[in-house]
């Protein structure tokens, strides 16, 4: 198991609340854990699940974030979760 603490930060002058998160069904798909909170400045998301599907969901996050326009700053850090 691999749990990620991430932070998506936005580029610009848009809040937060602009980013996306991780849909439902992806998360159900893939048999993730997942804990979400938007503070002021940044979207913070804990993932924990196996290690393909944990590397799979941080792609989508960052893809999807690019995909619609929006420069982001990703800051991630990595466990073995046990």
């Amino acid at each position: 198991m691999l749990k990620a603490q991430v932070s998506l930060y936005p580029v610009d002058q848009g809040g937060p609340q602009d980013l996306a998160g991780l849909p439902a069904q992806f998360l159900a798909e893939h048999a993730l854990d997942y804990d979400f909170r938007e503070s002021s400045s940044s979207l913070d998301t804990t993932i924990t699940g196996s290690e393909d599907e944990v590397w799979r969901a941080l792609r989508h996050l960052f893809q999807e974030n690019c995909r619609h326009g929006r420069d982001v700053v990703m800051v991630t850090t990595l466990t073995q979760h046990t």
